[in-house]
């Protein structure tokens, strides 16, 4: 019986047959012809430079607009606060001034004003309002190195207090009072006074009132004007005197 003798075929797919003379066969792997390549996007020095640049200068403009912005507020709010606190001193001034008393020491009338300083009776205190009386006040003026400031200070009044003569002492009568600065950092301030002429009559329709940047008459006048002017902006309050006796 003869045998057949079947070769086995030397190539397959995927493999390759490697032929020894052992007469044993071994089936070695094909390596692939064709590799697939990997390939990872990612930037480039030159685009991320350029990227941190762009990054650096957005920062500063954001920064430098916020430090901008609570500047702005800070201005603002002190703006805002010198100018409540300017307006809250006129309201005061005018309170005391249409309350103003009609006060003798000596036949004198307790009122001195000139340009600079102004001193009355008023029954309004700065300390609490009402209730402590009358009150002798006395505003004057002072230059500093932030421009002019409007100062205060009071005292209590006693009517039978024994003084030679009102104008010759009221300043130094305010010796001993706490001073209070109400308004600062004015180009200028000013008092004036609203009167007659000296020579005019009264009774007369014809008579028209003027203002004067001193009192000398022995008496109340019409009305007390102080001006202010800051930041090149003058502000004028006008306050009647309501004479109270």
């Amino acid at each position: 019986m003869r045998e057949s003798k079947c070769s086995l075929p030397e190539e397959r797919t995927g493999a390759r047959v490697d032929k020894r003379d052992s007469k044993s066969y071994e089936v070695v792997p094909l390596q692939g012809r064709c590799r697939k390549q990997s390939s990872i996007s990612a930037f480039t020095l030159l685009e991320l430079i350029i990227a941190i640049s762009i990054g650096t200068v957005l920062i500063l403009l954001v920064s430098f607009a916020i430090r901008m912005g609570f500047f702005q507020m800070e201005k603002g709010s002190k703006w805002l606060e010198d100018k409540y606190r300017d307006n809250s001193a006129l309201f005061f001034f005018h309170q005391q001034t249409t309350s103003m008393r009609s006060e003798l020491i000596n036949k004198d009338t307790i009122f001195d004003g000139d340009s600079d300083r102004v001193v009355f009776i008023t029954p309004i205190s700065l300390e609490r309002s009402y209730g402590l009386g009358l009150m002798m006040v006395h505003y004057y003026i002072e230059e500093g190195n932030e421009g002019f400031s409007l100062n205060y200070k009071e005292k209590r009044f006693v009517p039978g207090e024994n003084l030679n003569s009102f104008k010759d002492q009221n300043a130094s009568m305010f010796d001993d009072s706490e001073v209070v600065e109400i308004i600062n950092g004015c180009d200028k301030i000013l008092f004036q006074y609203l009167g007659f002429l000296e020579d005019a009559d009264v009774t007369s329709d014809k008579s028209v009132p003027e203002w004067k940047d001193e009192w000398l008459e022995n008496s109340l006048p019409k009305a007390v004007k102080v001006v202010l002017t800051k930041d090149g902006k003058s502000q004028e309050l006008i306050a009647p005197v309501m004479v109270m006796y």
